[in-house]
């Protein structure tokens, strides 16, 4: 009798152990990459870039959302293979303040966009997306509409002010309401340095780039675009099913659209192969 109740203990107490040593080894890859990244998968693919400014930093689901530049709210995952440049051995990357401008280097990580590296700018955005609400030639001043903000921002044109639309030096009388534009200005005297015009009413456009994220609720796609480096809002309101069986969040794509002085409107896409 002794001799079979010790049998009995000795198989109960073996199972028991099974769980903690499943968890043992279930930790480890975690741990692995928190402590050592070396030792975790290389980020390989394409590389995108997504500047703009970062609303919040989650450590808890280590995400980043940043408004971006000529977009709407991207959220890119990051973890300890993320890098932050320039290296600076006093900051991490979860000190990065919100309302900083950031410039990051994405892959899509296993089918999420993921942080490669993020740069820091100056606090203080000195490059803006937004659309004309008006121009005053009279008193120079250029009035837009910026999406980061609840009032409108108006800058200064002055001589030295560039004005580009497709390349072309242009005067700044070019500049009227609904035009959308990318202004790079000093915050310091409010005074636009370079204006580029992004899109006029009735304008067609080719994007090329990787899709960032598809929202099929709001008909909306981010196209992290590849041209300017920009990620761009195109709405998809318009586009077949055929068309809208292409779209998946890390494909390549060519997309043919049309500004209506409100948004993008996707006209055709097509899957792009990426080269080998």
């Amino acid at each position: 009798m002794i001799l079979i109740a010790g049998c009995a203990q000795a198989q109960v107490a073996a199972p028991a152990a099974s769980p903690a040593a499943s968890n043992d080894t279930g930790a480890r890859p975690t741990t692995a990459i928190a402590d050592d990244p070396s030792s975790a998968p290389t980020l390989g693919g394409k590389v995108g870039l997504v500047r703009g400014v970062l609303k919040r930093l989650d450590p808890i689901h280590d995400q980043l959302l940043i408004h971006a530049f000529g977009g709407g709210d991207i959220r890119i995952a990051f973890d300890a293979r993320t890098q932050l440049l320039p290296d600076n051995a006093s900051m991490s990357l979860i000190s990065i303040p919100a309302g900083s401008v950031v410039s990051v280097d994405t892959v899509i990580n296993q089918g999420k966009l993921f942080a490669r590296s993020v740069r820091t700018g100056s606090s203080e955005a000195v490059e803006l997306n937004g659309q004309v609400v008006r121009y005053d030639a009279a008193k120079s001043q250029l009035t837009l509409r910026d999406p980061m903000s609840p009032q409108n921002i108006s800058l200064r044109v002055t001589p030295g002010t560039t004005v580009v639309n497709r390349g072309q030096s242009v005067s700044p009388q070019a500049l009227s309401v609904g035009m959308l534009v990318r202004v790079q200005f000093s915050p310091e005297q409010k005074a636009a340095t370079h204006v580029e015009i992004l899109a006029e009413r009735g304008n067609s456009f080719t994007f090329e780039g990787r899709i960032v994220s598809v929202d099929l609720r709001s008909r909306v796609l981010a196209l992290s675009n590849d041209s300017d480096q920009s990620v761009r809002e195109l709405d998809i309101g318009s586009l077949g099913p055929t068309g809208r069986s292409l779209l998946r969040e890390g494909a390549d794509v060519s997309i043919q659209a049309e500004f209506d002085g409100d948004r993008y409107n996707v006209r055709t896409v097509a899957l792009v192969s990426p080269n080998p």
